[in-house]
């Protein structure tokens, strides 16, 4: 937490009289607020929850990772957090554990098929290299006799209506002559409607 720094509030009153004195400290107020950011800026980099771009550069250097171009904040969060937490042996629980630090706790479902030899685990993963990510975690901890069968799901819902109108224009052309006489009558409604409904499902693999 950033202080609002006021060195005028420490004099004593008789001293916050003197407007030389005042002037000089009012003067030092923005540098010891950058002082105050810097040293904020400092805590916040110590923890992985908070750490700006500069501080997760550092925790990537130490654990030997190579972040990409198109990486966000965010994604670069979620793969040091998923490789600073690492302790073995490696157990079910531990997985859980890994999954919650670089999914979220309920972004992910794992079903076991231990007479199989086989782990399903769903997850819905949007930040970029999250699944490559997930692909190094499952790679490093299952017995090398398992097989494990990731499926990643982005899910989109669109809601809303999509209106269509069309319309029908008809020309009669009568002729009015002496030659012939004729009567037409015309009775009835004309009624013209149109809808459309249409069902899109897009699978990405």
């Amino acid at each position: 937490m950033i202080r609002e720094v006021n060195l005028v509030s420490y004099l004593p009153p008789f001293m916050a009289e003197y407007k030389e004195i005042t002037a000089a400290l009012e003067a030092e107020n923005p540098e010891l607020t950058l002082v105050w950011k810097a040293a904020d800026r400092v805590l916040r980099n110590e923890f992985i929850e908070t750490a700006d771009a500069y501080g997760l550069s550092r925790f990537e250097k130490m654990l030997q990772i190579l972040p990409s171009t198109e990486d966000t904040l965010e994604s670069r969060r979620a793969r040091v957090q998923a490789r600073w937490f690492n302790r073995i042996p490696y157990t079910l629980r531990i997985l859980y554990e890994k999954l919650e630090a670089l999914c979220g706790a309920s972004n992910f479902t794992i079903t076991e098929d231990y007479p199989h030899y086989r782990i399903e685990i769903q997850t819905c993963l949007e930040l970029f290299g999250q699944v490559e990510e997930l692909e190094r975690i499952v790679g490093g901890m299952l017995p090398c006799n398992m097989a494990a069968d990731l499926e990643n799901k982005i899910l989109c819902g669109a809601k809303g209506a999509a209106l269509t109108a069309g319309g029908v224009c008809t020309l009669e052309t009568f002729t009015i002559t002496n030659d012939f006489k004729e009567r037409f009558i015309v009775n009835g409604d004309n009624a013209v409607g149109s809808g459309v409904v249409m069902s899109e499902v897009i699978e990405i693999k």
